[in-house]
């Protein structure tokens, strides 16, 4: 954020800079244009000019009106009585330049002449004038303001999204490291080697965990390596009962992907899937490349769901979190979906845009991590 704002203040003072440059360049393209209409380039020179420094008092008087920029109509009743002191004002002021120029005579103002040119129709020409730099000072002073609200806006979106990831990030810490502490103080007393395994792999998960609160993506190599952890205290705790299957192509480990966002899947896999089943569970966990999207996906050999199971009502924290993680990170442009196995089990999947890391590598991690299985 101090990066930006640093970039933002060197690109005011910059265009502020640059701003009586530009201003003289418009004013003086505006003059040569009139002088090809007749009249002469000296002559038109300085009607514009004067304009152009009658229009930098009339800016400064506008921005301190008493009426708000919203109030457009009370702004420009405002304008009436100004209009036609500026449109005098300029002719006072010709008038003046006129005499002050050299080879014309008399070489004081004329102001017989400035008499006739306020009865002969000066004033309404420069009516006109003043209107038509009013109008074009609005438009531009408006469309700024819309700019600013769009930029404010879309800045404070991303404060509050970054605030909801936070948030979910926050909800999403305790609840894996409640489940997985309660695993390992199963085997504290029964098996404490076992349990110091276990820890290791906890502290490790931590790790990445902490490494990662500030990012909104990692590496599929870093969130594979996170969940390798993971299934570590998950196969300590079921032995030859849990098998695991990870199929990923070497050349997605550096596709970006949220952080943690595998996790929760295995583990609702495992708690609501397997824990109850008889035989020996299996959990693949795969991704593949489609057009520009990449696919995740969990599958398990579990008890299935609940006829009436529905995501949006039946989730729970883990699938809820991933749920609201995804449509806080990707918008519309994700799909999230659970569903029964064809042969049986639960099939959690994934669809978000196919993106890679800006070093086009899997992130400094193992690619054997791809197509390995965990017994």
């Amino acid at each position: 954020m101090a990066f930006f704002s640093a970039r933002d203040r060197v690109s005011g003072e910059t265009h502020r800079a640059l701003a009586p440059l530009a201003l003289l360049l418009l004013w003086t393209g505006i003059g040569l244009f009139f002088a090809t209409a007749g009249g002469g380039v000296r002559q038109s020179l300085t009607t514009w000019y004067l304009w152009g420094l009658l229009a930098w008092a009339l800016v400064v008087i506008d921005r301190r009106l008493p009426v708000p920029s919203e109030r457009l109509s009370s702004r420009l009743l405002w304008h009436v009585p100004l209009s036609l002191l500026f449109s005098i004002l300029y002719l006072g002021l010709a008038s003046v330049f006129d005499a002050s120029l050299p080879g014309i005579a008399p070489r004081v103002p004329d102001w017989q002449k400035f008499v006739k040119a306020l009865r002969g129709g000066g004033v309404q020409w420069n009516l006109l004038n003043y209107w038509l730099i009013l109008g074009a000072y609005l438009a531009f002073n408006y469309h700024r303001e819309v700019q600013e609200r769009r930029r404010r806006a879309a800045h404070l979106e991303t404060l509050l999204t970054e605030a909801r990831l936070g948030a979910l990030r926050a909800q999403l810490h305790p609840h894996f490291l409640f489940n997985a502490l309660n695993t390992v103080s199963a085997y504290v007393e029964t098996d404490p080697q076992r349990a110091r395994a276990m820890l290791g792999h906890l502290g490790d998960l931590l790790r990445f965990s902490l490494d990662w609160e500030n990012q909104h993506e990692v590496t599929l190599a870093e969130e594979i390596e996170a969940l390798d952890h993971y299934l570590a205290i998950q196969s300590a705790r079921f032995a030859e009962r849990l098998r695991i299957h990870i199929d990923i192509p070497p050349e997605l480990l550096g596709a970006r992907v949220p952080g943690l966002v595998l996790q929760p899947l295995v583990e609702n896999a495992i708690t609501h899937g397997l824990c109850d089943l008889p035989g020996v569970g299996e959990i693949h966990v795969s991704a593949r490349a489609h057009e520009n999207y990449l696919d995740l996906t969990v599958c398990d050999n579990g008890i299935g769901l609940a006829a009436d199971w529905c995501l949006e009502r039946d989730a729970g924290i883990g699938l809820s979190n991933t749920r609201n993680r995804l449509a806080e990170t990707y918008g519309a442009d994700h799909q999230f979906s659970v569903s029964p196995a064809r042969e049986g089990g639960v099939v959690a999947q994934i669809r978000i845009p196919c993106t890679f890391s800006s070093s086009g590598d899997n992130g400094g991690h193992r690619a054997t991590t791809a197509r390995a299985d965990r017994r």
